[in-house]
């Protein structure tokens, strides 16, 4: 039973913490504000999608894109909270 709760989730879970690694390796490379900028419109995007993904038709796809669109608003979340703490390069 667990694995297949593990094979389901697994590419939601994935998605979600490359979105914080992406961000982590932003954060070190780049300005803050622009760093924050790219989280914005990225978490715009996502919340957009994932809205329209619940008025959508109804189908078991849109509700796949919507949960990959709130997996990653929440990794780039994660992320931005853990770049206060990188030092900027």
């Amino acid at each position: 039973m667990y694995r297949d709760l593990i094979t389901v989730w697994s590419p939601f879970i994935l998605a979600g913490f490359f979105a914080t690694i992406a961000i982590i390796v932003l954060a070190r490379y780049l300005n803050r504000t622009i760093v924050y900028l790219i989280t914005t419109v990225v978490s715009l995007l996502n919340f957009t999608l994932f809205i329209l993904s619940i008025f959508a038709d109804g189908n078991w796809a849109e509700i796949g894109i919507g949960l990959f669109a709130i997996t990653i608003l929440i990794g780039v979340n994660i992320g931005v909270l853990f770049s206060i703490f990188i030092i900027h390069k």
